[in-house]
């Protein structure tokens, strides 16, 4: 049996990962699901976690890699399918589930975990989100809920009780890929403030998309809105300050943990 700790490199995941392993739970591998596409400083903090699990505890960080980049995704040509022969195009909330998330984290963690007979999977799902927990398959194993009984109020704490909290959360409330559509208009506004390679990066991107026919999505934003769109609004609301609404939560959960 071999046991693996998921690490994002969220509050949670971290959280979990180092008290599995400071409480002497059996921790075979924790693997880091790297999309490509994150943002600099999650690459920065993923170092720091390397050289502290490695220092304090004799632990390697496995990291996956997709098969394909985000950049190949969104100019795929669909080989089957209702769509065939389209371009797959920038991926939009409104499909409902992320088709990038299972190439690059999903896709992968199963490739690592294709050679192993037997494992479980140890989630840092905390007592604050209890509805995404999957019972019924016997692979996972939920200890911040079974085990620590903590809540994501109470991994936060642990993080920066620990000084290990990722820097990230400066900016934002949760961690995801550079380029996730399912970020709340929040972190978009703080993506475009604070990280505007990533912004220019996800603008060239769109731009060049337009330029092409047969394409399945043109736009990551909701209501056909472009990243031109949104940056007048970013604008107004850095004007306006607090004045300004934006939607607080992320349009939908998009399981990164795993």
């Amino acid at each position: 049996m071999k046991y693996i700790a998921t690490l994002s490199g969220g509050k949670d995941s971290t959280a979990m990962c180092d008290l599995l392993l400071k409480n002497s739970y059996p921790v075979d591998y924790i693997v880091f699901n790297d999309t490509l596409d994150e943002y600099e400083e999650m690459y920065k903090y993923l170092e720091k976690l390397k050289v502290y699990f490695k220092s304090r505890y004799n632990k390697e960080i496995t990291v996956t890699k997709p098969s394909k980049t985000y950049r190949e995704y969104i100019f795929h040509t669909k080989t089957k399918g209702d769509l065939k022969g389209q371009i797959s195009g920038l991926p939009n909330p409104t499909q409902g589930f992320c088709e990038w998330r299972g190439i690059a984290k999903r896709d992968a963690l199963n490739k690592f975990l294709k050679p192993l007979d037997e494992y479980k999977i140890y989630m840092g799902i905390t007592t604050s989100e209890q509805h995404r927990t999957n019972r019924e398959d016997e692979h996972f194993l939920y200890p911040l809920i079974d085990n620590f009984k903590m809540s994501e109020k109470d991994c936060q704490e642990y993080l920066v009780n620990q000084e290990m909290e990722n820097p990230l959360y400066k900016h934002f409330t949760r961690t995801g890929c550079a380029k996730c559509q399912f970020k709340s208009e929040k972190d978009w506004f703080q993506t475009w403030k604070y990280y505007p390679e990533e912004w220019n990066s996800l603008k060239n991107i769109e731009r060049e998309v337009n330029t092409l026919n047969n394409v399945t999505s043109k736009n990551i934003f909701t209501e056909f809105r472009s990243c031109d769109d949104m940056e007048s609004k970013f604008k107004k609301a850095e004007r306006q300050g607090s004045l300004f609404d934006f939607s607080d939560e992320p349009l939908k959960d998009c399981f990164c943990k795993i």
